[in-house]
């Protein structure tokens, strides 16, 4: 996980969204977006991390996704037959931005970093 941005990155991520600051949870822990920091401009929020970090976070809310909204509106004995990882296929087609930005359902690349609005 990405704890520091180089001045690069940084840089990079001020010239795209403007001034930026890292949230934070009140034990002091950075917020995280399925493993992903968030960082706030304003009142807009993005999930920022590496590109293995956005893959990593793209299973996560897939897997997120089939728990809590898939199986539980399929009959049990129907459950044992859902293919996970065909369903995973599938829905890898619109791209990692319609599973982790639920803004917009867009990827910014910035630096060797990617970004999805979550606001």
């Amino acid at each position: 996980m990405i704890t520091e941005f180089t001045y690069t990155q940084a840089k990079a991520i001020i010239e795209e969204i403007g001034k930026f600051e890292i949230k934070y949870y009140s034990d002091g822990t950075p917020e995280e977006h399925y493993g992903l920091k968030v960082l706030a401009v304003g009142t807009k929020e993005f999930a920022i991390g590496t590109e293995d970090e956005a893959d990593d976070a793209w299973e996560e809310s897939l897997d997120n996704y089939i728990d809590e909204c898939i199986l539980p509106e399929m009959p049990k004995f129907t459950q044992f037959y859902f293919d996970d990882e065909k369903w995973k296929n599938d829905a890898r087609m619109d791209g990692r931005g319609h599973s982790l930005s639920s803004y917009d359902g867009c990827e910014m690349d910035i630096a060797d970093l990617v970004m999805f609005r979550i606001n």
